[in-house]
Parts: structure tokens; C-alpha cells; sequence
């Protein structure tokens, strides 16, 4: 885990993945990107086009913004970090995808942000989420309140009737080595549902990939996904919950209006999301 990217709008749930970023950094001896996008000043034919002197206070706001929260970090910590900062003007999620190209980061750190308490009830639609569904690289998303501690179970919420779940296991499987954790794989089932031979075969398949590292495996049975891993976390606790955002409906089940702030606020279990 050479290079993680934290992006910030150095809001409080910003810095608070600051924070669980720089115990991954140091956990992993990695290099930190701090990431800052500003928006497009807001133009229209009555102001004459773009206010350019509004760009560059925003621009300069910005750098300036990251270089205080970089002299902080090496201030308040007794590590030699490398730490770059970026700063560009556009849609927060899209310079974070772009940034992240760029440097070649191998893991991206964000807290939950959105409009205010709005995103508390409707996680679908924070930055976050939509970073997550946009890149390749694994995703960390922290709840705000979460704080790093020694990571030692990872629980893995898939969906046995797809076969990709086979190669994703070995995303999880990686993490659960450099972690020197245990990995939990759970699977949700409705209630009836029958265990197809397909699942049979990438059960086998997830079984024979992870036999080399500490595990198990859990299949819950409910309709509600959210609800499910909600209720089996409360009883089973774990430090790092992995999903998959996009290839299939897990994840939009998971993140369903009705049980984001059960599960990502009440739990608060950082959320890792891999392809």
C-alpha cells in the first residue's frame, strides 16, 4: 500500500477520514495524497461570464486550505509522512477519480459528506458513494465518529449467485493478509430461496481461494439485505465491512434510503468498496 488519497472539504467528517487515513498511512508506511476540489464560480450574462478574481480566491482558499492541514498532520504526529496536496476546480468526485489516475494511488479514503444532515438520511447520493462506483481503486468510506483502531476482522457482504464474487475475493483476501485479519465471507438469502448449483460452484470456488488465510463463512436468510447485516453485525461486530458497488444490487440494496442510516450510521463500521 504505497500511495493513499484522502480527499477533504476540510468539513468535520473531511477530517475525520483525515484522521483514519494518516493510522492507515502509518500502518502501511504509505505516502498521503490530500485531495481538495473547489467549484466553478457561478456565472451568467447579466455578471459578464466567469468571474475570474472569484476563481482564484477559491483557488488560492483551497491550496491554502491544504497546506494548514498538511503542516498539521506533521505537527501532530511522530511519523516521517510524504505528503503531496492537490487542488482543482470541478465536481469533487470527478478530480478525485482524475487525481487518483494520476499518482497511481492504491487506496482512496472519504468521509460521508453531502448536504449536511441530508446525507445522514440518504447516503446514495454523497460524494463518496458516487467515487466509489467510478473508479477501479478500492474505497474507504468512514462514517463520521469512526475511529481507526486495529483492524483485525473484515467481513465481506457478497452475493453467492454471482460468479464474479470469485475474483473479488481475491481483493478481499489481500486486504484481509495486510491486515492480518480475519475474513469473514457473509452472504444474505431470502427467505426460501434455494441454494442453486451456481452458488454451489462459487461457494467452492470463494472456499478454495481464502483456505490459506483465517476465515469463515456466514449465510444469513432475509429479505432486507441492510437490515440483515444490520442485525447480524449488532450480535457478530466487525472493524471493516467490504461491498461491491457495481456489479450488482447489493450495494443499491445496502445503501436503499431505508437502511443507509441504520447501517452506515448506526453501525459505523468504515465501509471498504472494491471491483
Amino acid at each position: 500500500m504505497e500511495t493513499i488519497l484522502v480527499a477533504t472539504d476540510f468539513s468535520d467528517s473531511a477530517n475525520n477520514a483525515v484522521d483514519y487515513a494518516i493510522e492507515l498511512a502509518k500502518y502501511f508506511d504509505s505516502k498521503i495524497i490530500l485531495v481538495n476540489a473547489y467549484p466553478m464560480p457561478y456565472s451568467s450574462f447579466e455578471t459578464g461570464g466567469m468571474p475570474g478574481d472569484m476563481i482564484g480566491v477559491m483557488q488560492e482558499a483551497s491550496i491554502g486550505g491544504l497546506q494548514n492541514l498538511k503542516k498539521k498532520i506533521e505537527q501532530e504526529h511522530k511519523h516521517n509522512f510524504d505528503i503531496e496536496c492537490f487542488s482543482d476546480m470541478g465536481f469533487a468526485e470527478d478530480v478525485v477519480v482524475d487525481v487518483a489516475k494520476k499518482v497511481d494511488t492504491d487506496l482512496i479514503v472519504m468521509g460521508i459528506v453531502g448536504d449536511g444532515e441530508k446525507s445522514k438520511t440518504h447516503l446514495i447520493g454523497s460524494t463518496a458513494i458516487k467515487v466509489a462506483r467510478n473508479t477501479s481503486t478500492p474505497v474507504f468510506i468512514i462514517p463520521n465518529g469512526t475511529k481507526y483502531h486495529p483492524i483485525k476482522k473484515i467481513s465481506f457482504a457478497c452475493n453467492l449467485n454471482k460468479t464474479e464474487e470469485g475474483d473479488l475475493i481475491y481483493v478481499s483476501r489481500y486486504f484481509g493478509k495486510a491486515f492480518d485479519a480475519e475474513l469473514e465471507v457473509i452472504n444474505v438469502e431470502e427467505p426460501d430461496e434455494e441454494f442453486s448449483l451456481e452458488k454451489s460452484k462459487t461457494s467452492n470456488v470463494i472456499e478454495k481461494k481464502i483456505k490459506a488465510v483465517p476465515h469463515k463463512s456466514v449465510f444469513i436468510t432475509q429479505k432486507n439485505v441492510g437490515k440483515a447485516l444490520e442485525d447480524y453485525f449488532n450480535e457478530h461486530p466487525t472493524d471493516v465491512v467490504i461491498v461491491n458497488p457495481r456489479k450488482h444490487n447489493l450495494f443499491h440494496n445496502l445503501f436503499s434510503h431505508s437502511v443507509s442510516k441504520e447501517l452506515a450510521f448506526q453501525c459505523n463500521y468504515p465501509l471498504l468498496c472494491i471491483h
